[in-house]
């Protein structure tokens, strides 16, 4: 169409600041209904979003288009969908970007760059569920006065059994207290290797989302050459190879379809938001995707990232939880934009290590987590690694007098959304909490544990309606 008159367009700058203060560029459109023009966007935050925002006469901005950015190629981006397009992305070097974005319009327009209200999962495109999930673990978890509490399989495996219980009403921890945990850790080993399982497991994961309980799930991941998750040499070399699109082995076809594997029980079968621990304590020697991997920290990176690429363009389900044993990792930190929460794994507070030495190691990782806009999590403990699990009887207190008590009386290392401890199953695990025939005293003081009103199980995590838009006040 052509205006009746020239027509000023007013272009507003901002980053992550507040608008007040913001540069100002004029634009001039000639008879045309073309509006394009260059705006200068700030993604020097490691949290930061930003849309582009439109109004008709600067008092109202009634459209917000948000931007996103991709790595691969290195470009901002806008929806399909959306109307506008860019024809123009340029990475000025210093943490903004020159782009130039282009859309039809029929009346006087304005545009600016505008800031949207985070927290934002690493993945931009996930269910609303899944994206309040993650903005209620940022209230979860910067709040020192309460820990939500966790077990892995707490409905399916018992200390009394020595395999997969089909009853989801049942835990060990419900026994002794009367509650389930409030994170439910799960594991697609025991979906996808042990497929006779995986309908228990899925039937327990949906047991605790209806319940409003966090879900979190690791993998200990099979590789292709050992069928193990567990170092092996040739497992390592297939990372790398991975990494470096060599598939002359079939290494490439492998790991595409092992994460198919996964996709399908996602989308599928739990179709619930949930925290994904994939590739955990990289920084220990036990895995096939830790410290001995060839090329180093770069091929975990690099492999972390092959991973979180593939399933985020595959599913919305997923918030992604990178999670380093108790040595120090940052070098194996795949970057902001593939991590939504930072975990460690430190087993024996108390007892192979002083509380001094493990309140170290989470105050670094809240520290960490809050320099990168991330949830900190306590992401697995116990009295120790390996059975037979001893402080039944010698330290009948250990969850209440060296797990949470340290805890409390750190001012940083409280600030974790939770704590998870490990598998209660006969002869192979645990019991790392007590069940039915524990010694009485070791049940009363997890009782005492689970009495602290500091600690949140099932019920207590359930009231917060985690996968509803949290409060706005």
């Amino acid at each position: 169409m052509k205006f009746n008159k020239a027509l000023l367009l007013t272009i507003l700058l901002s980053g992550l600041a507040a608008m007040l203060g913001a540069q100002t560029n004029y634009v001039r459109i000639d008879e045309s209904n073309l509006f394009r023009a260059f705006l200068q966007v700030d993604r020097s935050n490691a949290n930061a979003r930003q849309s582009l925002e439109l109004s008709s006469d600067m008092s109202t901005w009634d459209r917000a288009i948000p931007l996103t950015y991709s790595t691969d190629p290195d470009a901002v981006t806008t929806s399909s969908d959306s109307g506008v397009s860019i024809y123009a992305s340029t990475d000025n070097g210093d943490g903004t970007w020159t782009v130039g974005f282009e859309f039809e319009t029929t009346v006087p327009v304005f545009a600016r760059i505008g800031q949207q209200t985070g927290p934002f999962s690493a993945d931009p495109t996930v269910t609303t569920e899944t994206a309040n999930l993650l903005k209620n673990l940022h209230l979860l978890g910067w709040d020192p006065t309460v820990i939500a509490f966790g077990t892995e399989f707490p409905l399916t495996y018992h200390q009394t059994s020595g395999s997969a219980d089909t009853d989801p009403t049942t835990s060990d921890s419900k026994d002794i207290v009367g509650d389930h945990p409030g994170v439910h850790g799960s594991d697609f080993h025991f979906m996808i290797d042990k497929p006779w399982e995986k309908d228990t497991h899925v039937a327990a994961a949906h047991a605790a989302y209806d319940a409003g309980a966090i879900v979190t799930i690791d993998y200990h991941w099979h590789g292709k050459y050992s069928d193990g998750h567990t170092y092996d040499a040739r497992d390592a070399q297939a990372a790398f190879n991975i990494v470096n699109d060599d598939d002359s082995a079939g290494d490439v076809t492998w790991f595409y379809e092992d994460i198919d594997a996964v996709l399908e029980i996602i989308n599928n079968d739990l179709k619930i938001p949930f925290v994904f621990r994939p590739f955990h304590e990289m920084n220990g020697n036990w895995f096939w995707w830790g410290s001995r991997l060839p090329g180093g920290t770069d091929t975990y990176k690099a492999l972390y990232r092959k991973l979180f690429d593939y399933m985020s363009t595959r599913t919305d389900y997923v918030l992604w939880c990178w999670s380093p044993d108790y040595g120090v990792a940052d070098a194996y930190y795949p970057g902001d934009d593939y991590v939504d929460v930072v975990g460690r794994d430190i087993y024996g507070p108390g007892n192979i290590r002083s509380a001094s030495q493990w309140i170290s190691m989470l105050q670094s990782t809240v520290a960490f987590a809050e320099t990168h806009g991330k949830v900190a999590a306590f992401t697995e403990t116990g009295f120790s690694a390996s059975s037979p699990i001893t402080y039944h009887t010698s330290r009948p207190n250990w969850w209440k007098q060296d797990v949470l008590d340290p805890l409390l009386a750190s001012d940083s290392a409280s600030k974790i959304a939770w704590v998870l401890t490990w598998i209660n199953v006969d002869s192979w695990s645990g019991p790392y909490i007590p069940y039915a025939a524990s010694p009485q005293a070791s049940k009363d003081g997890f009782k005492a544990f689970y009495d602290d009103p500091a600690t949140l199980f099932q019920n207590e995590v359930g009231a917060r309606n985690m996968y509803d838009a949290p409060p706005t006040d």
